[in-house]
């Protein structure tokens, strides 16, 4: 990447980084020496630091906007849009054509056989990872907008945890098989980011019919994910086998908080036809939950109030 953070840490900041690095050496062992020096990754404390941002914000964010009227951000909300849109298709693409050219087995990959291929696709991913922190304004944008109750616990775990684990993947297993999840993730950001920037224009909401599928989508997203990372325990090729059961698990958390948050908000509740319009919190477009589906993408509903 070429990029490092530079300038000189406090004695008392640089004694607790080091203690902390120290430890999370200890934990998973030497990391990955091609990505030594790529920035945000020597230190956790970047990443750590921004999460505690993130979180503090939310709380802060809402106690200054309770008694102030909820901001438009439409023009800015276009741009932010369209901006991860773009960062998603190349992201994409890149890992396409990465994996492809390090003949990547999909069943199991280790992370050193491809060479050149491996460090492209640590590259790519290294966005990937940067861009969880971009997508905390996800949420920054709810306080602002007043739109509380789409800051959900599903909303912030998978935007909090998002950013932490993979600081740990890009440090530890930054390519071979860890290509997979990010790949099908991709896809549905480009879907779910261009829907929503669409969806700022009222012209455009008449052609955007297909709202209730991004959540499947996602859904299957989980699914083909754990699949794929337990194909290497079923049949291995070196990947660390630690790693793989912890992608697992952790996104069968999201699978369990996802259904969970469906059966409240959708199933217990069916739309019904030529009703008033739910409470707030419960819209319901399309035949599908709106809480539901924002609190499981991370996504905010940017439509044209």
């Amino acid at each position: 990447m070429g990029l490092r953070l530079t300038g000189p840490l406090p004695e008392h900041l640089k004694a607790f980084d080091d203690e902390i690095n120290a430890f999370l050496d200890n934990m998973f062992g030497p990391r990955d020496s091609r990505v030594r020096g790529w920035f945000m990754l020597d230190s956790y404390l970047p990443t750590f630091f921004l999460t505690v941002l993130y979180l503090l914000s939310i709380w802060l964010g809402n106690k200054y906007m309770k008694n102030r009227h909820a901001l438009s951000l439409r023009g800015i909300l276009t741009l932010y849009n369209l901006g991860i849109t773009l960062l998603s298709v190349y992201m994409l693409a890149e890992l396409i054509l990465s994996s492809w050219e390090g003949g990547y087995n999909l069943q199991c990959q280790d992370l050193t056989s491809a060479g050149e291929a491996d460090v492209r696709v640590a590259k790519v991913l290294w966005w990937y990872y940067f861009s969880k922190s971009i997508e905390f304004l996800d949420t920054i944008f709810f306080v602002l907008r007043k739109k509380t109750s789409q800051i959900t616990f599903l909303h912030v775990y998978h935007h909090a945890s998002m950013f932490n684990i993979w600081w740990c993947v890009l440090n530890w297993i930054p390519c071979g098989q860890s290509f997979f999840g990010p790949t099908l993730n991709s896809f549905i950001h480009i879907l779910m980011y261009s829907y929503y920037g669409l969806s700022v224009f009222p012209s455009m909401h008449k052609y955007l019919w297909w709202k209730k599928y991004l959540t499947q989508a996602q859904l299957v997203q989980f699914v083909l994910t754990i699949t794929h990372t337990l194909s290497a325990v079923v049949k291995p090729c070196g990947f660390p086998f630690g790693c793989l059961i912890f992608q697992s698990s952790y996104m069968l958390t999201l699978v369990i908080l996802f259904l969970n948050f469906y059966v409240q908000t959708y199933r217990k509740k069916p739309m019904k036809k030529n009703t008033q319009e739910p409470p707030a919190g419960k819209e319901v477009k399309n035949g599908f939950s709106k809480a539901c589906f924002t609190a499981t993408n991370g996504v905010i509903n940017k439509k044209a109030q």
